[in-house]
């Protein structure tokens, strides 16, 4: 199938561009598309080449003051079999089109197609890159408009986190939800014996789709670098709960999955600096949080600041290592005790002692065996803090061995 002028109107970059004349002839072909801007010289017929089928665009920005070579410009395209003329910036350089040029493109059934009127902030390269991406496509036998929706998601998320604005302009004439209206983020990671399985990416990737979709809320999701990021709008409520749902969902494809979920996002700035806090921490959280399912924002920054003391060498908490080194020659399994009791079970006596397998009782004899060697105050903020993120850090290092 062959791409006409009328197919190109009706890609989202030129759905409020304006046929102003030669509307008999949006059935031309379009192959190509071209500028032209340049002087007056390129309105001599015998200087202007085409092979035909170009879709032409130009702003006149060099010669808008004159008719003539306007007129002898519309006659030169439609005698060479160009599809049509886009024009850019009307009412900036080129403050209106004569009427004579108009009736010119009508005799020729030649289109004249104007962007809005007004604007420059719709640079050639749009159009560009829309009706391309439609020929390139076709000859795939797709239509670049037709395109599935998930693809323009992926791309509107790729763009996010590439920080490109120009593509997020471009892609908002296909997307109606703004970067700043992006609320939540999830962050699955694939770990190391799956990273390499694009198959199952792809699967994973195509659940999580169906599970949102299912649900009636708009998610969008993408592969990025090797992870998947899913972003959510404000339009909807998203509990930790559902974090948990979709986890379980994704277990039936594979158990070698992490999930992160952020909220509380506002701007572009704030979306890459969570992704970035995501990339930097999401291999080492589950070292430190081994019974989580998921992971939150607080966890991460845990985590990054547990990181960052490893990598600025450990000084500021060898104290409370040395503690902790005391704890465990003296007896691993009070050590073993106060880990589960402090990182796992967030202080509570009853759950450690369930995971431990042991009387309520026991655990509390084993914590205040432990208080007697290194002391009550340890187990008071913000000591229990650094006792915690050196713990942490003792996580990290042994699988670091």
């Amino acid at each position: 199938m062959k791409i006409t002028v009328n197919d190109c109107l009706k890609l989202p970059i030129l759905s409020k561009a304006t046929v102003v004349a030669g509307k008999g002839g949006l059935n031309r072909v379009v192959s190509g598309i071209s500028v032209l801007e340049t002087s007056n010289i390129i309105f001599d017929e015998y200087s202007y080449k085409s092979l035909g089928g170009e879709l032409v665009v130009s702003g006149f920005i060099t010669c808008y003051d004159d008719i003539n070579g306007l007129l002898r410009c519309v006659e030169s395209f439609s005698k060479s079999a160009d599809a049509g003329l886009i024009i850019f910036y009307l009412g900036i350089y080129l403050k209106e089109i004569p009427e004579q040029v108009i009736r010119l493109a009508d005799e020729l059934d030649f289109p004249i197609i104007v962007m809005p009127k007004n604007r420059d902030d719709i640079p050639y390269s749009y159009v560009i890159y829309e009706v391309m991406q439609l020929i390139f496509e076709n000859k795939l036998k797709s239509n670049a408009w037709q395109k599935d929706n998930y693809e323009i998601d992926a791309e509107f998320v790729k763009a996010i986190l590439d920080e490109d604005k120009i593509s997020l302009h471009r892609l908002s004439f296909y997307i109606k939800d703004k970067v700043e209206n992006l609320r939540y983020m999830k962050y699955i990671h694939f770990k190391q014996d799956i990273v390499d399985n694009h198959e199952l990416k792809k699967e994973v990737l195509n659940n999580i789709r169906q599970y949102y979709y299912k649900r009636s809320i708009k998610a969008y999701a993408a592969v990025y670098e090797d992870d998947i990021v899913v972003l959510i709008t404000d339009k909807h409520d998203i509990q930790q709960d559902d974090v948990c749902d979709l986890m379980n969902n994704l277990e039936d494809i594979s158990s070698s999955l992490d999930i992160a979920y952020l909220d509380g996002l506002d701007s572009l700035e704030s979306i890459v600096s969570a992704y970035k806090l995501c990339r930097y921490t999401i291999k080492s959280v589950p070292l430190i949080f081994k019974i989580k399912k998921y992971y939150l924002r607080h966890d991460l920054l845990f985590t990054e600041q547990c990181l960052n003391l490893i990598k600025e060498g450990e000084s500021d908490i060898q104290y409370y290592l040395s503690i902790l080194n005391k704890v465990k020659k003296y007896d691993a399994s009070l050590y073993k005790t106060l880990e589960s009791y402090a990182i796992d079970y967030n202080m509570n006596v009853s759950k450690t002692s369930e995971s431990l397998f042991l009387h309520r009782n026991s655990v509390q004899y084993r914590l205040n065996k432990i208080k007697e060697l290194i002391g009550n105050d340890k187990f008071e903020f913000p000591a229990i803090n650094q006792l915690m993120i050196a713990m942490a850090i003792k996580r990290i290092r042994m699988n670091d061995k």
